[in-house]
């Protein structure tokens, strides 16, 4: 049984962005360069890894190999992200000045330039606890209520609330 997993959110993905530059500050770039790599050959990021992100290919769903994954963050990521950075700083002053975000901005599934351009996308691969009935449950039986019928409706007392 192959279980899907949701399309991470703009907001865990703003979440991974933070904490990418919290990291690289906490590692002196170069611990989290080295650890980049470790990760890359699983399709994430150090931050993906702790906030339960990975990176899949979009057409099967499997994990992108090493060369993809430097592809998307070492290339893509890097030369994009000034211009994506500028169209967000434009659209924030736009909300700014009064302008209504879009109902889900940040809870819909959001597609980077860098994902469309390396045919890829981010699931977010934390665990969900289930719900499962236990041994105790039992369905409710139904109630046949076509034999019934209202003869009197209960009458008001006179007081009203406001």
């Amino acid at each position: 049984m192959v279980r899907e997993q949701p399309a991470a959110s703009l907001g865990r993905r703003i979440g991974a962005l933070g904490l990418t530059a919290l990291l690289l500050v906490a590692t002196l770039v170069v611990g989290y360069l080295v650890w980049s790599v470790f990760e890359w050959r699983h399709s994430r990021t150090p931050s993906y890894r702790l906030l339960g992100l990975r990176v899949v290919g979009r057409a099967d769903a499997q994990p992108i190999g090493l060369g993809r994954s430097f592809l998307r963050s070492g290339v893509c990521c890097t030369v994009l992200v000034v211009p994506t950075a500028l169209i967000g700083a434009v659209v924030l002053l736009c909300f700014a000045f009064g302008a209504s975000p879009p109902d889900g901005l940040f809870s819909r599934p959001r597609r980077a330039p860098w994902d469309a351009l390396t045919a890829t996308t981010v699931l977010d691969v934390r665990g969900r606890p289930r719900l499962r009935p236990g041994a105790e449950f039992r369905p409710i039986e139904p109630v046949d209520l076509s034999g019934v019928t209202v003869t009197e409706l209960p009458r008001s007392n006179g007081h009203t609330f406001n």
